[in-house]
């Protein structure tokens, strides 16, 4: 099942925070708003099964807000002539839902939908960087991986020579996770250049972006002279 998107929720798009939102009602008036819910009214939006129920918008009153759960409590609303009535039926008790899956009538929607396009955009992001690692830590040790066993060896040599450093009993342990470090690189290195040379048969896998890598700074520059440097 596909992560729930509130997780990757960006906040920076609220203009208000959540007491401002709930204060707009110190008038009398209710605040109202649009939330996704499930369709059928005899089942809470937190059921553990309810990601797989049909949702749809409808139209709310917005009563509380959790900090606790970091979600406001909603109740379906229907609208009554020229005004909104709260919906007093025994099987709509209220819901609780994350932000981003409320629209409150008093926010612009453009900047809504944006807010939504975003959590789903890192959600896919994010998914696609567990699948390829969980990939690559699946893959079986290469046998013909250089061996690191002189470099290991002089490493630990130089560390135990070190006065003053004590590594004597998780010396075993730091060499163990550097082999395994290792040969995870060696693994990621295989799986990307065959990924990048069949990208048609792993079209599923997204590498990862390469960071990009300053330009070193040259050893000798050329000299200027003052004369040369105008300042304009």
């Amino acid at each position: 099942a596909p992560t729930h998107p509130e997780i990757f929720d960006n906040e920076e798009y609220d203009c208000r925070t959540p007491e401002d939102w709930l204060a707009c009602s110190a008038d009398g008036k209710t605040v109202h708003g649009k939330a996704l819910l499930p369709t059928e009214n005899n089942i809470p939006s937190d059921d553990p099964e309810s990601s797989l129920l049909e949702y749809s918008w409808h139209l709310v009153a917005v009563l509380e807000f959790s900090k606790e759960k970091c979600q406001y409590l909603v109740q379906k609303v229907h609208q009554n002539t020229n005004c909104l009535e709260v919906n007093t039926l025994q099987t709509d008790t209220g819901h609780w839902v994350p932000r981003i899956r409320l629209l409150f009538i008093a926010e612009d929607p453009r900047v809504f939908v944006e807010r939504i396009q975003f959590a789903l955009r890192l959600r896919d992001k994010v998914e696609a960087l567990i699948f390829y690692h969980l990939t690559v830590d699946c893959m079986p040790t290469w046998s013909e991986t250089p061996s690191l066993i002189l470099t290991v060896y002089s490493v630990s040599k130089h560390t135990l020579s070190t006065p003053g450093l004590s590594v004597e009993k998780c010396l075993g342990d730091l060499e163990m996770e550097v082999k395994l470090d290792y040969e995870r690189t060696m693994n990621r290195m295989i799986f990307d250049k065959v990924v990048q040379s069949q990208s048609e048969d792993f079209s599923h896998i997204n590498l990862p972006e390469t960071e990009s890598v300053p330009e070193s700074v040259p050893q000798s520059g050329k000299a200027v002279s003052l004369e040369s440097i105008t300042l304009s």
